[in-house]
C-alpha cells in the first residue's frame, strides 16, 4: 500500500532529548506510539485505518542506510463550513483522509503529516525541534537567491511596524540591511539552483516539486538531515538579522518586561480554518462566542501587557503570569485556559493553542533581546552591517592627489582643475555617454551621468577634506544625497527642461564666469531618443554615488574591525557607522545602488 503514496516535500525534523544522566537513551516504541496516538485523535469514530505500519525497518533505495518508519492513514471529519448547525445540534461533515509519517534515522526523526490532530505536546516531551536557524545553516548565502523574507521587528510598541515582508528575484544587494539586526526572519523563500525552498520559523522545510514516492521522500528527508548535521553554511546575508540566543543565557542578565499576543496571526488562523471558540456556562452547557464577543476578546488580546518582576501580568485577560521552563517562556492565564478552541470536533484551550502556534512575543528589560516563536533572539544591528558598508566603499586611483572640491577658476578655464574632485569624477566617468555638471542652483547632484552600455544612471555628490574617520564631514554630503534621491526617477521632460534652462549655460563660480560647459559630454540633440531608449532597458539601474576624498577604506576597515572584536573605539566611529548605514539604507529604499568613491 505504501507504494501508492505520493507525498510532497514538507517536513519537520526533531532530535531525541538526551539527558545528562542517560546518554545512552534511544528512541523506543513508547515515544513513537505517543506521537501516533496523538495524531489520530481526530480519527472518524468507529472507522478503520487505511494504513497502520508501526516501526517497520526499511532501507534507502539510493544509499546503504537503514531506517525505521511508522505510518498511519485514517479518515477524519471536517465541518462543512458553508452549512450552519441545525436545530438539535446536527451538523454536516466532509470525510477526508489524514496521515502521519514518522521516519527514524538513529535518534532523529522527520515528520510529514496532513490533517492530523495536534501532536506538539507529545513531541515536546521527548524531542527537540531542529530549528529554522539550523535549516538555514545547510547552505551558503552566496549560493542561493533569497526571493522572499518575512520579518518581525524586535518591539511590541503600539506605534511601531511589527512585521514586514520583502520580495525580489534576489534580496541580496537589493535589501537594505540598515537596522536589520532588530528584525527576526520567520519566513524564507529561496532559490538554490533549480530548487525553490521555504523555511518557516516553526522549523518547517518545504521544497517545491511534484509529489514523489514513499522511497523518494525517505531519501530526500535523510539527505536534508545530513545537510543539517553538516551545517557550517556561510551566513554573509542572514547574519545581518537578529540571531538566536539561548534563553538561559538571556535570563541571566535580564528579565521579561512585556508580552504581546500576535492577535492578527491568531485571528487569521481561526478564520481560515473555520475554528470556533467556546466556554462552559455555570450549568455546564457550552456557549460559543458570538462575533461581538469574539471582537471584544481580540480587542483585549491585541494590547501590550507589562510583566512585573515576579512575572505576573498587569492584564485584562484574567489572572495571568509568565511561566519559565527550561528552554521556553509560556503564558498562564485563567481566561485563556477557560476558553476552548474547537477544531474537527476536538478541543484545546486557547492558551495552549496560542502557545503551540507561537502566537505571542515577549520583550525584555534589555532591548537587545526578544522571545518570538519559541526562540530567543539578540539584536545584531550595527556590527552585522559592517561587511555590507565596507562593500559600498570603492577606492579609486588618484583620490589622494585631490586638493580641492572644484579647483581654481579663470575666465578662460575650459575644464575643472586637475587636482580637483570634480575633475577626478569626470575622469572616472569618461566612458559614459553623457556627463552633466549640475552643481549650484536647483541641483539634483554635482554630476549626472548616463551609460547605455552599463544600463546605468549615476547621481554623484562630491566632498573634499583631509582624511579622517570623523562623521561630521559626511553629514552634509549624505544629507544632500538623501534629499535629492527623489530626482533619480526624473521624467525625460524634466531633464530636457533642465538642459534647456540651466545646463546649456557655462559654469559660474563665485561670480567668476568660465568657459567650462555644464554639458561635459554628449550631444543633447540626440538626448530625447537616448533617454527613451535607456528608460526601456530592462537592465536599467541607478547609482547614488558619494565621492569623498576624506574617507580612506583601509582606515575605516581598521576602526570597524575594532568594533567587530568588541574593542573600544572613539564615539565618532559609531556615528560614522550609523551615517554610512543610513545612507546605504536610504538609497536602497528607492531601489538604487549606494557607492562611495574614496581613498585606498
Amino acid at each position: 500500500m505504501i507504494d501508492r503514496l505520493e507525498l510532497t516535500k514538507n517536513v519537520q525534523f526533531y532530535d531525541l532529548k538526551i539527558p545528562p544522566d542517560n546518554e545512552e537513551r534511544r528512541i523506543t516504541n513508547d515515544e513513537i506510539l505517543n506521537i501516533l496516538n496523538a495524531a489520530d485523535d481526530n480519527i472518524e469514530p468507529n472507522s478503520e485505518y487505511l494504513i497502520n505500519d508501526f516501526r517497520t525497518e526499511r532501507s534507502l533505495i539510493d544509499a546503504d542506510v537503514n531506517y525505521i518508519y511508522s505510518l498511519r492513514v485514517f479518515p477524519t471529519l471536517r465541518p462543512v463550513y458553508f452549512m450552519g448547525e441545525a436545530e438539535g445540534g446536527e451538523s454536516f461533515y466532509d470525510t477526508i483522509y489524514a496521515f502521519i509519517l514518522v521516519l527514524e534515522f538513529d535518534n532523529s526523526i522527520s515528520i510529514i503529516k496532513k490533517s492530523c490532530a495536534n501532536i506538539s505536546d507529545k513531541l515536546e516531551k521527548d524531542f527537540n525541534l531542529i530549528t529554522s536557524h539550523s535549516l538555514a545553516g545547510t547552505f551558503n548565502d552566496s549560493d542561493v537567491s533569497f526571493q522572499k523574507i518575512s520579518t518581525r521587528s524586535m518591539t511590541n510598541s503600539d506605534k511601531a511596524i511589527r512585521s514586514r515582508s520583502f520580495e525580489s528575484s534576489d534580496l541580496k544587494g537589493a535589501f537594505s540591511t540598515h537596522a536589520a539586526g532588530r528584525s527576526i526572519p520567520y519566513y524564507l523563500k529561496l532559490r538554490q539552483g533549480p530548487t525553490i525552498k521555504t523555511i518557516s520559523g516553526s522549523g518547517r522545510l518545504v521544497e517545491a516539486s511534484q509529489r514523489i514516492s514513499f522511497d523518494d521522500i525517505a531519501s530526500w528527508s535523510y539527505n536534508q538531515l545530513c545537510l543539517v548535521r553538516q551545517g557550517g553554511g556561510v551566513k554573509d546575508f542572514l547574519s545581518y538579522f537578529a540571531q538566536q540566543k539561548e534563553l538561559n543565557e538571556v535570563m541571566v542578565s535580564t528579565q521579561p518586561n512585556a508580552i504581546l499576543i500576535e492577535s492578527t496571526a491568531l485571528y487569521e488562523k481561526i478564520e481560515s480554518e473555520g475554528l470556533r471558540i467556546k466556554y462552559k456556562l455555570p450549568d455546564g452547557d457550552d456557549c460559543y462566542l458570538s462575533e461581538k464577543k469574539l471582537n471584544k476578546l481580540f480587542q483585549k488580546l491585541e494590547k501590550v501587557y507589562g510583566i512585573r518582576d515576579d512575572l505576573t501580568l498587569d492584564s485584562a485577560i484574567g489572572s495571568a503570569k509568565i511561566k519559565r521552563n527550561n528552554k521556553t517562556l509560556t503564558i498562564e492565564s485563567t481566561i485563556l485556559r477557560r476558553l476552548k478552541v474547537v477544531a474537527n470536533g476536538k478541543e484545546a484551550t486557547l492558551q495552549s493553542f496560542i502557545f503551540k502556534n507561537g502566537f505571542y512575543s515577549i520583550t525584555f528589560q534589555d532591548p537587545r533581546y526578544m522571545y518570538f516563536m519559541g526562540n530567543c533572539f539578540e539584536d545584531a544591528s550595527g556590527i552585522s552591517e559592517i561587511n555590507s558598508i565596507l562593500d559600498i566603499l570603492m577606492p579609486v586611483d588618484n583620490m589622494d592627489k585631490v586638493l580641492s572640491e572644484k579647483g581654481t577658476f579663470t575666465k578662460l578655464s575650459t575644464k575643472f582643475s586637475v587636482e580637483s574632485m570634480f575633475d577626478l569624477v569626470e575622469e572616472i566617468h569618461k566612458n559614459d555617454d553623457y556627463i552633466f555638471c549640475d552643481d549650484l542652483g536647483n541641483e539634483w547632484a554635482d554630476h549626472i551621468t548616463f551609460n547605455k552600455q552599463d544600463s546605468c544612471i549615476s547621481f554623484i555628490h562630491s566632498k573634499h577634506g583631509s582624511k579622517t574617520t570623523s562623521a561630521s564631514k559626511l553629514h552634509d554630503v549624505v544629507g544632500q544625497a538623501i534629499k535629492n534621491l527623489g530626482y533619480m526617477y526624473f521624467s525625460a521632460s524634466d531633464l530636457l527642461d533642465k538642459v534647456k534652462n540651466k545646463l546649456k549655460k557655462n559654469y559660474v563660480n563665485n561670480n567668476t564666469g568660465t568657459k567650462i560647459k555644464k554639458i561635459r559630454k554628449g550631444d543633447t540633440r540626440k538626448l530625447k531618443k537616448y533617454l527613451d531608449d535607456l528608460s526601456k532597458d530592462v537592465k536599467l539601474h541607478r547609482k547614488c554615488i558619494l565621492s569623498c576624498s576624506f574617507i580612506s577604506k583601509s582606515e575605516v576597515k581598521r576602526e570597524f574591525g575594532k568594533l567587530r572584536r568588541n574593542q573600544p573605539v572613539k564615539p565618532h566611529v559609531i556615528q560614522l557607522l550609523w551615517i554610512l548605514s543610513s545612507f546605504s539604507h536610504a538609497v536602497k529604499e528607492v531601489n538604487a545602488v549606494p557607492v562611495i568613491y574614496c581613498a585606498k
